[in-house]
């Protein structure tokens, strides 16, 4: 079942099965705020009081929007013989998390199934002149989330419209709760190498070894974990794993994520924060391989297409 509803007076979508429903706010930042497990009757997502809270601080719930995503260094950066100006959003005097996290989609169709639902949402960067000044770039961006089973799916599709190669570097800010039980979440997490990062919590351009104690690879225990970690996947499996006591979470990602950020929110207790992205915090600033960084343009009339899928399994 696809329903519209009001949430204090904005209206959201929800969709709903036997496993879970799941509730998106196009209006705001087409965040998927609030997934709630029917089976469990438990939230998986931080989620907000109110529409007031999300649109305040629409990073801190949810799975936000994030183009681009993390922080780009005094805001600007330089690509193809142009100069980007961001916004200063951050006290450290950087730029963080991009340009679309309240901007509001429009709700383009929605489609009921035999076993699938599905909400697909638009989004003009050209029709919102805040977005233009920072980044002069016209691209067409839809999404659909879908719902089956216990799988819910964000499939985004990219299109630039406008006249120039745009750079384009996306991620998600996901909030899983683990409900002040960290003793009982395991996270395994594929990758190669931690960006070394500095004071202000951006890349150096070092990668380093991954160490024992901090070595998602093989699981670790969120008790006592305090990250704010930059991970490079480089060619390992793009399937992180969130196991607790009953289910376990698996976030998958397709072949043009590159990097995972892990936020805990100091040590670990309510939240564990997955931020899956296409380039790394400030990588067009970092000079380096744009196969390493992640960063990538979209030429004019082209598009790129990324997938992202959570599915909860349950292990009793």
């Amino acid at each position: 079942m696809i329903k519209q509803t009001d949430w204090q007076g904005v209206p959201v979508q929800v969709m709903e099965n036997e496993s879970l429903e799941v509730y998106l706010c196009p209006s705001i930042g087409n965040n998927v705020y609030r997934v709630w497990d029917k089976i469990r009757g438990r939230e998986l997502l931080r989620t907000p009081v109110s529409p007031e809270d999300l649109k305040a601080a629409p990073v801190q719930y949810g799975t936000p929007v994030l183009m681009p995503p993390n922080r780009i260094r005094r805001g600007t950066f330089q690509y193809e013989g142009r100069k980007y100006q961001f916004d200063i959003n951050h006290p450290t005097g950087n730029h963080i998390h991009g340009l679309i996290t309240r901007t509001p989609w429009k709700v383009a169709e929605t489609a009921e199934g035999v076993r699938d639902l599905a909400v697909t949402c638009r989004l003009q960067t050209g029709d919102h002149p805040e977005i233009l000044r920072q980044y002069p770039h016209d691209l067409a961006l839809e999404m659909t989330y879908s719902l089956t089973g216990a799988s819910l799916t964000q499939r985004l599709t990219v299109a630039n419209r406008g006249e120039a190669s745009a750079p384009f570097g996306y991620g998600l800010h996901t909030w899983f709760r683990i409900d002040g039980k960290p003793e009982e979440w395991t996270l395994t997490l594929p990758c190669e190498g931690i960006w070394e990062l500095d004071k202000e919590n951006l890349p150096t351009g070092k990668l380093l070894p991954l160490e024992k104690e901090a070595d998602p690879n093989g699981g670790i225990c969120l008790k006592g974990q305090n990250l704010d970690t930059v991970f490079q996947i480089g060619k390992k499996a793009r399937t992180a794993v969130l196991s607790g006591a009953e289910d376990e979470i698996r976030y998958s990602l397709s072949s043009e994520f590159r990097q995972w950020v892990v936020y805990t929110k100091g040590e670990a207790d309510e939240f564990v924060c997955l931020e899956p992205y296409t380039w790394v915090t400030d990588a067009p600033n970092l000079g380096l391989d744009p196969e390493l960084t992640g960063l990538k343009g979209i030429r004019p009339g082209e598009s790129l297409t990324l997938e992202v899928a959570l599915e909860v399994v349950r292990l009793a």
